[in-house]
Formats: C-alpha cells, sequence, structure tokens
C-alpha cells in the first residue's frame, strides 16, 4: 500500500551535489546510422583513386555487421575504430593493400562527419541550458564512459559544453566497464564526492540504473525521444531490472527531478 508520505517522497527532487552523466545516448546520441551510408559512398570515390572498385552496398552491410558483432576492449563505436572498417572492407572483398590505405580515410571523413553532425545537433541548445543551469545550481558535473579516452572531451567539445564538466572519466583510462560499480568507488575518489552524494544519469537500466544502485548512487534513467534514437536497433526499456529512481524523456527535465 503507497501511503502519502510515500508518495511525497517519490514526488520530491533527488538531492545530490555531483551530478555525473553517462556519455553516448546520454549526452551524444549514437551516429552510426546516420553517418554510415553517407561515408561508405565517399569510400567509394576514394577507392576509385586507388584503382579499385569498392561495391559499397556490401562495404556499408559489412561495416554495420563488424560495428555490432566486434568486441574490442574500450573502443568507440560511435567515433568508429579502424578495425571496424578494416573487417567490413575485408568482408566485402577488398585486398589488403587496398585496405591499409583505406581505411584511415574513411575513418578520418567518418570522425569529420560526426564532428559536423554534432555542431548541428538539435539538442545541442537544450544541453547547454541544462548543464548551464545545474552549474549555476552550485552541481559538480562529470562523465563516466565505457569508451576511449579522447572521445567524451572531443565530442562533447564539438557539441560546446564540454567546458561545463568538472571531470571526465573513461573505461579506457580507469580499466574498468560499466555494469562493474567499482568505476564508482575511482569516480568518487576522483570527484572528491562521496557515492552517496552522486546522481548518474544515463540511458541503460543495466550499465546505468543497476550499476549506479549497487555503488550506493542515485539513478535517473534518460529515454532519449523518439525523434532522436537515430539507431535502427534501441533498448527495450520495459525490461528494467532495477527500478530507476527518476525517469525523463526531455533533457530539460532533469532540471525538475535534481534539485
Amino acid at each position: 500500500m503507497v501511503t502519502k508520505e510515500m508518495t511525497v517522497k517519490e514526488n520530491e527532487p533527488l538531492r545530490g551535489t555531483s551530478i555525473v552523466f553517462d556519455w553516448g545516448n546520454t549526452l551524444v546520441l549514437d551516429p552510426f546510422d546516420d553517418l554510415s551510408p553517407r561515408i561508405s559512398e565517399q569510400a567509394s570515390e576514394m577507392s576509385k583513386e586507388l584503382n579499385f572498385d569498392l561495391d559499397t552496398e556490401s562495404f556499408l552491410s559489412q561495416w554495420a555487421k563488424a560495428n555490432a558483432e566486434m568486441i574490442i576492449q574500450f573502443s568507440s563505436h560511435f567515433s568508429q575504430e579502424e578495425p571496424f572498417i578494416q573487417e567490413g572492407l575485408r568482408q566485402a572483398g577488398v585486398p589488403a593493400p587496398i585496405r591499409a590505405l583505406l581505411a584511415p580515410r574513411i575513418l578520418v571523413t567518418y570522425r569529420n562527419a560526426f564532428k559536423e553532425l554534432l555542431e548541428q545537433d538539435p539538442r545541442r541548445e537544450e544541453l547547454e541550458e541544462v548543464l548551464t543551469e545545474l552549474k549555476r545550481r552550485g552541481k559538480h558535473l562529470g562523465v563516466i564512459s565505457n569508451d576511449r579516452s579522447f572521445t567524451p572531451q572531443s565530442t562533447l567539445t564539438w557539441l560546446g559544453v564540454a567546458d561545463l564538466f568538472d571531470h571526465f572519466l573513461t573505461s579506457e583510462e580507469i580499466g574498468l566497464e560499466k555494469p562493474d560499480p567499482r568505476v564508482f568507488d575511482v569516480a568518487s575518489k576522483r570527484f572528491g564526492k562521496p557515492i552517496s552524494d552522486i546522481i548518474y544519469v544515463g540511458d541503460d537500466p543495466i550499465r546505468d540504473v543497476q550499476c549506479a544502485h549497487q555503488a550506493g548512487a542515485k539513478a535517473v534513467l534518460y529515454v532519449p525521444p523518439e525523434q532522436y534514437r537515430s539507431t535502427k536497433s534501441w533498448r527495450d526499456y520495459s525490461q528494467s531490472p532495477d527500478k530507476e529512481d527518476r525517469r525523463v524523456e526531455k533533457f530539460s527535465d532533469l532540471l525538475k527531478v535534481i534539485s
């Protein structure tokens, strides 16, 4: 039975001075499905310069498969890695001497396109307003990400909000990945805040919500609005193993659920 006191507590804003964000699909959305078709067409033009006729459709299909299935510790599927591209090219029948020259060029082209995409991100203004207001309220802002050390700060710089964060913590740097709750022990020491003071905001019910709770932090589940979900496959939020403390679909709603 839900009492009036319990209901009031459930509706109260969360309290904490350290607001820490997941990076992928929370602050920055997965660009692969938006960018890869265009980049594969550009790859076809690059291959002609190397006197090779790239099967664009086959490469795109095999690249997407490699991106989804290859597991490389601390790799970045958002910013891409050369091994994913190499495997896509290999499966598309591109000879090794061509791949050796073509894959690095595709990677640079992809990351430049990612930068341009973020500079035009429709959530950019909302992110900046929310983070600025949290800073005005005296909050310490951090990032914990299962990614390469360079990606969160680089991409958030392209979004124009990197300077609003006090700390960045990545799995490549500390040698741990969520959902290992020990990442919060490292974060607590790095941020100079007790874990109980951390409010963690992320989109993954297991790697973010459950992990934060196991460590002793509060958790806000961010469910990006459908129009911003560029990736074709999206997680099933009906199967959350652990109840989040709050759930938001608009990033700006964080200002309502955090005091």
